[in-house]
């Protein structure tokens, strides 16, 4: 075995969705794996017996934030601190992807997050584990095990580093304040090509939040033309009630439940688009998740130790005060969060580019708290009235295809003891995809 050359990766740098979950734009038409349009069709050449891929990246980072608010003195003034520095190698993914006579797919994605330090929740884990079968060639194929949902512009990407746009995900998909679980566990999709376009469906079922009998449903549609443009929505429901991911002081919940929840009955829906223009790409996102919920009384009571706010404390406590008992359990409320990216690509040398980027991004939570540790968030869950902001401007750096360096910086932008707050941080990422000849 060998590491292959530059141009075998740049195959899957240009594919982000391939290099993510394991696939690629449209599976049929991957030549180099000697599949037809339709799977069915006898007319071509027989493919291999098995083929298989072995390849991955390993992605570090520094990042720098700057003194933010963290609590009221006395005299009821905003002290700041916290500012401080941190590195470490936040993804270490190997992943397997292959097929048996081109037609029956596999995928084992293997991950060590926070593999430089003890930011990882687990030394190692399967992020992806899945087998695909076709039904009815590119049309309709089901696939089982634990796979990303389709989601979106980026859920399927995110194990792919170095191949989008920034450094950090969009605020839907961060670890800290989920909207909903990234894993799924049956798929049903297909895409259907149509005059100078091709329409991507799926309808998928399965998390680590189902309760009882509830039966979650998550579905996406979009239509991309011709690779220029891409429009989609995606919906989620959670089927009946979900109970949480983790409990309270297990840390930030792994999808759309918050730790002290009884049960939860909640959706997801909005929708995205991709212009790409040249070397030019737009990209923007708006989603709504509705609530109605029922918070577990005794998770609550262990609130009254995770640092408040005032309009926490009124929140969940009767009268604001933890002395008088836990408020009401039931209680309604949305989720909201909406993102524009933009980067322009220009041509280093014979191989390298360089795209810088600008993105905001917008998100309202008013049931997080700030502390980690009890399943809060320290941006949405610090602020007033659960809403921050962020700014991000940054570039990507490619000497080669499968390099990536990336530099960028944020301003944060929130309301906090009555006044509008902004602190920064900066951020250096370097990513290394790599691929194996077998």
């Amino acid at each position: 075995m060998r590491v292959c050359s530059v141009i075998a990766l740049a195959s899957l740098l240009t594919v982000p969705a391939w290099a993510g979950e394991g696939e690629s734009a449209d599976w049929g038409d991957a030549a180099d794996w000697g599949a037809a349009a339709d799977w069915g069709d006898a007319s071509v050449e027989a493919p291999k017996v098995h083929e298989v891929r072995i390849y991955g990246f390993i992605d570090s980072y520094w990042e720098y934030v700057a003194a933010a608010p963290e609590g009221v003195s006395k005299d009821g003034q905003t002290e700041k601190g916290g500012a401080g520095h941190e590195f470490d190698v936040a993804n270490l993914n190997v992943m397997i992807q292959g097929s048996v006579h081109s037609r029956y797919r596999y995928f084992v994605n293997l991950a060590a997050p926070g593999a430089g330090g003890v930011t990882g929740d687990e030394p190692i884990s399967i992020r992806n584990a899945w087998v695909e079968a076709p039904i009815k060639g590119r049309y309709l194929q089901v696939r089982a095990g634990k796979t990303y949902r389709r989601f979106g512009l980026y859920n399927e990407q995110l194990d792919a580093v170095p191949t989008f746009i920034g450094i950090e995900p969009p605020e839907l998909f961060d670890k800290d304040h989920l909207m909903v679980t990234r894993t799924t566990n049956l798929m049903l999709h297909g895409s259907v090509p149509v005059k100078s376009a091709t329409v991507h469906y799926s309808v998928a079922t399965g998390n680590d939040e189902r309760s009882g009998s509830a039966v979650p449903i998550g579905a996406d549609l979009y239509v991309d033309v011709n690779g220029t443009l891409k429009v989609g929505s995606s919906f989620y429901t959670s089927g009946g009630a979900a109970g949480p991911s983790r409990a309270v002081g297990e840390g930030s919940p792994r999808g759309g439940v918050a730790n002290w929840m009884a049960e939860d009955r909640y959706q997801v829906f909005g929708g995205y688009a991709q212009l790409t223009a040249g070397s030019t790409t737009v990209q923007t996102e708006f989603w709504h998740a509705p609530h109605d919920a029922v918070r577990d009384e005794a998770s609550v009571a262990q609130l009254a130790d995770a640092g408040l706010n005032a309009r926490q404390l009124e929140r969940f406590f009767v009268d604001g005060d933890p002395s008088k008992g836990v408020g009401p359990l039931a209680v309604q409320y949305a989720v909201q969060t909406a993102y524009v990216r933009a980067g322009h690509q220009v041509a280093m040398g014979k191989q390298g580019s360089i795209t810088p980027y600008i993105q905001a991004d917008w998100y309202h939570n008013p049931e997080l708290v700030e502390a980690k540790s009890y399943g809060g968030d320290g941006e949405a869950g610090m602020a007033d009235d659960g809403t921050f902001f962020k700014y991000t401007a940054g570039t990507v750096i490619r000497p080669f295809p499968e390099v990536a360096l990336k530099l960028d910086g944020s301003v944060h932008q929130l309301t906090y003891n009555g006044a509008t707050e902004f602190y920064p941080e900066v951020r250096v990422s370097f990513s290394y995809l790599w691929q194996l000849d077998i």
